[in-house]
């Protein structure tokens, strides 16, 4: 029998790597090929799934609903099938095999409760798939950034396909209560990370040298209150490139871990980043509330470094 999986780990540990040879040995298993192809999700059906999924109808309209539900399922397969980007840049790709489709939250750009919905619109737990099983994979790469809607909407699905569905994550967080029941959890640890060891890194600065370097700059006398400009154009630096609150929180926590600070300042921003509302995944915080939260954390911080 086949389970629900997460796949948990630090940056790199080879998370989408271990999930890949599960389910290369798994095809392997069921005499299919296991060769990932990339296609596109095409973002006007994004634009229409937004805009009337959250309107109501009276149930004299109930066949009217049901022939867009049956036009939008026509172009939902369709732009499934597309094999190149659209032209005017607003496709999203995503992986597919002969036995599972695969999404990456981290590309949703705080819209992951429309993909999702556009994703099962149309499963019934009953297209055909290349298994003797006839299990259905969905996998999830970067799936501690899910929005709480879409968590209960997942889960939802699970318990309504439970005879048919399975649902593979990778994330850096534990499961949240609503899907912990669900899944298996399989932990990976960091002694070998493979994303270092097995590819070329960019010559260009990553977030991990962003967040070493602000640290230095910030850990100086001249920092007083009139920074303040300086730190909301750093916050939004972060926020126009899709950082999100989680994440971070774990590169400070990597960036302090890693520096030359004394014990006790470590100790007193482990605990400030620790405490930081809504930083444990699975969640995401309203658009209006960010600048505040980071810029009030990042005064903390700053405080301690100044102390």
């Amino acid at each position: 029998m086949i389970t629900n999986l997460c796949f948990i780990g630090d940056h790199g540990v080879g998370k989408k790597t271990a999930l890949h040879n599960f389910l290369r040995s798994f095809a392997t298993s069921e005499g299919v090929p296991f060769n990932i192809k990339t296609k596109y999700l095409m973002g006007k059906l994004l634009n229409t799934v937004s805009s009337t999924s959250g309107s109501t109808a009276d149930d004299s309209d109930d066949d009217d609903d049901d022939a867009k539900a049956n036009s939008t399922s026509k172009g939902a397969l369709k732009a499934g099938d597309d094999d190149g980007p659209s032209p005017d840049g607003k496709s999203f790709p995503f992986e597919v095999s002969a036995i599972h489709q695969g999404y990456d939250i981290a590309r949703m750009s705080l819209q992951d409760k429309n993909y999702i919905y556009t994703i099962f619109k149309n499963f019934q737990g009953s297209s055909y798939v290349l298994s003797r099983t006839n299990y259905h994979f969905f996998v999830f790469y970067h799936a501690h950034l899910l929005s709480e809607e879409s968590i209960i909407f997942l889960q939802e699905k699970l318990e309504q396909y439970s005879n048919c569905l399975r649902i593979f994550f990778t994330s850096q967080y534990p499961l949240p209560n609503r899907l912990a029941d669900h899944f298996m959890e399989v932990y990976l640890t960091d002694k070998t990370n493979y994303l270092f060891n097995n590819l070329k890194l960019s010559k260009e600065p990553g977030w991990t040298t962003w967040f070493k370097e602000t640290l230095t700059a910030w850990n100086t006398p001249t920092w007083n209150t009139a920074n303040i400009p300086a730190i909301r154009n750093w916050i939004y630096f972060c926020l126009q490139r899709n950082l999100r609150w989680c994440e971070l929180i774990d590169y400070w926590t990597e960036a302090i871990k890693e520096s030359d600070l004394p014990r006790a300042k470590k100790i007193a921003i482990f605990r400030i980043l620790a405490f930081a509302e809504g930083g444990g995944g699975w969640q995401i915080i309203p658009s209006y509330r960010i600048p505040l939260l980071w810029e009030h954390t990042l005064l903390d911080i700053i405080k301690v470094l100044r102390s």
